[in-house]
């Protein structure tokens, strides 16, 4: 008998606690607003810069034209080099190019003469462009190019 009367206090404490737990899940909590930080809140629009930046710029193609200077330091040259350039980034023209160097290094393959390189060697131009950002007027604009180092090699020989 003990052991029922046992059984029906712990189903009653039981009932009790559940009932109490509903009513407690039924209490209203405040609403806080959403922390701006929080995935689902929106970030706030940012007001557009569209000042110029710096850009990294690689450009190949044939060598044009060269004159060029020993600088001090080594393999450091200044001068100019017009470039029919075939490959470019960064939106920059694909046409005859000329580049102002000034202390850029400047590699000469095997088979390339110092003093006179050939029309027609290959080229490769690294350095810094400005850009602006997209979406931003260009009227007005143009980009300048800072040149840090050239590469030029000897023209490919025509296959049969």
């Amino acid at each position: 008998m003990s052991r029922i009367v046992a059984l029906v206090v712990v189903g009653v404490l039981g009932l009790v606690g559940v009932a109490q737990a509903t009513q407690l899940s039924s209490k209203p909590y405040p609403i806080r607003p959403p922390h701006p930080t929080h995935p689902g809140h929106p970030p706030k629009p940012k007001p557009k810069s569209c000042a110029a930046r710096s850009e990294g710029y690689n450009a190949s193609g044939t060598l044009v034209s060269a004159t060029l200077t020993p600088a001090a330091g080594h393999n450091r040259y200044s001068g100019t080099i017009v470039v029919a350039v075939v490959r470019a980034n960064h939106r920059a023209g694909t046409s005859n190019q000329s580049f102002t160097l000034t202390d850029a290094r400047v590699v000469f393959h095997h088979g390339v003469d110092r003093t006179a390189p050939a029309a027609g060697s290959r080229v490769r131009v690294h350095g810094k462009i400005t850009e602006l950002p997209k979406g931003c007027s260009t009227s007005g604009f143009t980009p300048a190019v800072t040149v840090r180092d050239v590469d030029i090699r000897t023209a490919r020989s025509a296959t049969p």
